[in-house]
């Protein structure tokens, strides 16, 4: 197996258990064994008819290490098309804080190096190191040939893309990117966003030190009718998660949905994605929902300063 069919295999197998096990190594043990063994040496007129047919194989079969560009099957096994990238998220493989989102003719980036260090010890202290970057692309026009897009925008915006795995993509830089789903299982959007009655929920900060807090059993009834007020959104939120929502179901199930929660002033949202039915849809939330997940957050941070 040449180098990148090695490669391609590990691409392909992002979320998949592990290739080999005990079996496995068993077989290979039984087979070094197996070799061990003396064979008796072939007749000279079955050598001969054997070397025919190899040479005959050989001849037919082209031989290559690597994969040539121009294989067709190459091309078609993933193959680019513009509307892949209308609605897209593209995080850096191996730096999840950079990341670009395709939004319908406009392109966001995203690069946050910021790194928290401790907690400040004044308001005027910069809790970090690093930098925040964020640029807006528009007009972002994107051609495709093969496996390859090739995007466009204003003020000379270029940027080519080739796909080599179900959810993997390589820029002209040789930068590795990973989509949240292959192109071809676009989840669809749902309008369920509780499975259930909540008997209990509670919520903690994304990249926070772990510190639940929990909505009032006596809130819960009002906490569900809120919940199912909430209308799905379809358009783009630049906004990241920053809280976690863990609920447990009257039915025995459980849940988690991701918050997007902004200030008074502004609409606030969850996302819950359905891996079994393959959705994922953002959901705005009234108001007065809203004002409930402020409240667990201030007692989240009232709890981490008195630690």
């Amino acid at each position: 197996m040449t180098n990148s069919q090695v490669k391609r295999a590990i691409d392909e197998a992002i979320g998949k258990q592990p290739l080999m096990n005990e079996t496995f190594v068993q077989k290979v043990q039984n087979g070094k064994k197996h070799r061990e063994k003396r064979i008796c040496f072939m007749q000279p007129a079955i050598v001969v008819f054997l070397l025919f047919v190899i040479g005959g194989l050989l001849y037919i079969i082209p031989q290559s290490d690597e994969h040539s560009a121009d294989d067709p099957e190459e091309k078609d096994m993933y193959l680019a098309k513009p509307e892949h990238l209308n609605e897209m998220l593209v995080q850096n493989r191996n730096e999840s804080r950079i990341m670009y989102v395709f939004d319908n003719g406009t392109l966001h980036y995203t690069s946050n190096t910021r790194l928290y260090l401790e907690k400040p010890k004044s308001e005027d202290e910069k809790p970090y190191s690093g930098e925040l970057i964020e640029k807006t692309y528009t007009n972002i026009q994107i051609k495709t040939k093969d496996n390859q897009y090739f995007i466009t925008g204003d003020e000379g915006f270029s940027w080519t893309l080739t796909r080599t795995g179900p959810r993997i993509l390589v820029d002209e830089k040789g930068n590795e990117y990973i989509i949240p789903y292959a192109f071809e299982n676009k989840p669809q959007l749902s309008e369920v966003l509780l499975d259930d009655e909540i008997q209990s929920l509670g919520i903690y900060k994304i990249g926070g030190i772990g510190t639940y807090a929990y909505i009032l059993e006596e809130d819960l009834g009002e906490v569900n009718k809120l919940f199912n007020q909430a209308t799905v959104n379809e358009e783009y939120i630049s906004e990241m998660p920053n809280f976690k929502i863990n609920i447990e179901y009257e039915n025995g199930k459980s849940g988690r949905l991701e918050l997007i929660l902004k200030e008074d002033d502004q609409e606030s949202y969850v996302s819950k994605n359905d891996v079994e039915n393959n959705t994922y849809t953002i959901f705005k939330i009234p108001g007065e929902l809203a004002d409930y997940f402020r409240q667990l957050a201030e007692k989240i941070e009232e709890i981490n300063k008195a630690k």
